[in-house]
């Protein structure tokens, strides 16, 4: 099993793309991620263990998304230090991945890719964030992954597309939707 820090990282890559802080007027601090039926394993399987290992109780339940008109699951958090340190990493990403070592790294960009990745013959880390992918690149460089960071419209992808670059991806990124044995 991953060590605190290196679930700690996951989850701050996964909310990073798709989580959103709310202040209550309660004075709750609540963080939350929604998914679709598709990504509901993610949420499953990757992310309430490694919350659990931090200590961090998850409320995970279904709700109708009447926006997109989707079913969508959402796990939700009331923890003030995740929510302060989530709204950190979101107000400068680059300088929360430059204080990790590699052995943690590899976890955030697995819990970026779970939230924000592709795979089809390539592999797609999509973000409007063009410092942060710049950082991956950085990162994943010193792993000998060979990257390229394209625009999409207002937003970017880092692809990775040579074959070796993908099998060490594959092997070195604990990636939840790019395991063999994941539902989906």
């Amino acid at each position: 099993m991953d060590s605190i820090m290196q679930s700690y990282a996951y989850i701050l890559g996964l909310f990073y793309g798709d989580g959103t802080l709310h202040k209550g007027k309660n004075g709750a601090y609540q963080v939350w991620i929604d998914q679709s039926s598709k990504n509901k394993y993610i949420l499953e399987f990757a992310t309430i263990p490694r919350l659990k290992l931090m200590n961090v109780k998850p409320y995970f339940y279904q709700f109708n998304d009447w926006r997109h008109q989707l079913r969508k699951y959402r796990l939700a958090l009331y923890s003030k230090a995740l929510f302060e340190k989530l709204k950190e990493v979101k107000q400068d990403p680059v300088k929360y991945l430059k204080t990790l070592e590699d052995s943690e790294v590899v976890y955030f960009i697995a819990g970026l890719f779970d939230s924000e990745g592709t795979k089809t013959d390539r592999l797609v880390i999509y973000n409007g964030n063009l410092r942060l992918l710049e950082e991956v690149k950085r990162r994943l460089n010193n792993f000998n992954i060979h990257c390229k960071i394209y625009k999409f419209g207002s937003i970017y992808g880092l692809q990775i597309h040579r074959k070796t670059s993908v099998e060490i991806f594959l092997k070195l990124i604990p990636s939840y939707k790019l395991t063999t044995s994941s539902p989906g």
